[in-house]
């Protein structure tokens, strides 16, 4: 079975990060008890997240060893990197049935962070031959604050080379995969909005499944939901996207929120919760799955990471003409619970058998007794 692509057009920022006992007060400077550099950007996260979970932790080799290893010619043939490593095995799939191949779609500047990024995704299993490097430009930096007390993070970022991108860099469906159609594509809207807007029709019109991780939220024409096959949010982000304050936010209308933009047009919504789990809903079921209790050290890329998981859950049972939505819940949920025990947000993506193994309790068992039900009925 030949593999299936997922595409992720989206920033490749690189991380500032400062951990510190509270967030500063307006015009109050404050001693950080760290400092961390790291590669992100929500685009560059999901795509290793994509990656990782549908793909076992490899096991003896390095992990450049083995992206080069799982390189392609153009006659579908495997690469080796030497004639020795071809002799290895390597575990590769958490599925015998399908094989996924993960491509990222962004640009870099051509500055002293530009080039690092290629050499992170090869390193991750991820195809870098759809960034583009920006002459004269700076890549995307992402200041991070983290809060050590309740390890909650606020980010602020440039756009940089992300910027470069515009509407005519994506009319034709080839151009969602950077020369190759996609089977899946995935977005988040560090991108102008406009530009995400063009990605979502083009995708649609050529029956390309489309993923929208409104993040950071900017509410797009209502015409265009029509096109989204999985819009994925958090609570703050839903709130925008519907016109709501973020107290309107709350287990009274999470299904609301998730009708309103099933009746746009829109397969699938999700409404990722934090600590509290998510909320789903199609034109089928609708239900709430609570997070994990685990020890939280950095909530940096638990979103991104929630959108890889999920997506490429979604890719394997669509191949196996299933879809069960709160299995890809489930399993995002997991994947998100690992990534928040460990700082930074890369570092903590886990692979397809960690998340297989995973295994924590319920954080609330209470707001999970919510009866699933079918919309539509009683």
């Amino acid at each position: 079975m030949p593999p299936r692509t997922i595409s992720i057009i989206g920033g490749l920022d690189y991380d500032l990060i400062m951990v510190a006992n509270r967030i500063p007060h307006g015009g109050e400077s404050l001693l950080a008890n760290e400092y961390l550099e790291a590669l992100g950007g929500k685009g560059a996260n999901s795509a290793i997240a994509t990656h990782r979970t549908c793909h076992r932790k490899p096991r003896g080799l390095h992990e450049r060893r083995r992206a080069d290893a799982l390189k392609h010619d153009f006659d579908g043939e495997p690469i080796a990197a030497n004639p020795k490593e071809a002799e290895e095995p390597v575990a590769n799939s958490f599925s015998d049935e399908l094989e996924i191949t993960v491509k990222m779609v962004g640009a870099v500047g051509d500055d002293k962070y530009g080039g690092k990024f290629y050499a992170e995704l090869e390193k991750n299993g991820v195809d870098s031959s759809g960034v583009v490097t920006v002459p004269n430009t700076q890549s995307s930096i992402c200041f991070v604050m983290v809060e050590s007390s309740t390890r909650q993070n606020r980010c602020l970022f440039t756009l940089g080379a992300t910027a470069s991108w515009e509407k005519k860099h994506f009319l034709n469906p080839e151009d969602l995969g950077h020369g190759m159609l996609p089977d899946l594509c995935i977005a988040q809207m560090e991108i102008h909005k406009d530009v995400v807007e063009q990605m979502i029709e083009t995708a649609g019109k050529a029956d390309i499944d489309f993923c929208l991780n409104a993040a950071p939220a900017n509410p797009i024409k209502n015409s265009t939901y029509q096109y989204v096959t999985h819009l994925l949010v958090n609570e703050s982000e839903a709130a925008i996207m519907s016109g709501r304050s973020v107290d309107e936010v709350n287990k009274d209308t999470w299904l609301v929120i998730c009708e309103e933009f099933l009746e746009l047009g829109v397969k699938n919504v999700v409404i990722t919760l934090g600590s509290k789990g998510a909320y789903y809903a199609n034109a089928s079921a609708w239900n709430h799955c609570p997070a994990y209790d685990v020890e939280v050290v950095d909530t940096t890329g638990a979103g991104d990471t929630f959108t890889g998981a999920y997506a490429s859950e979604y890719l394997r049972q669509k191949e196996a003409k299933e879809w069960d939505i709160e299995r890809a819940v489930i399993r995002a949920n997991k994947a998100a619970a690992i990534t928040i025990t460990k700082m930074g947000a890369q570092h903590g993506i886990p692979w397809a058998d960690e998340v297989d193994s995973f295994d924590a309790p319920f954080k609330d068992p209470n707001i999970s007794r919510l009866t699933s039900r079918f919309i539509g009925g009683n």
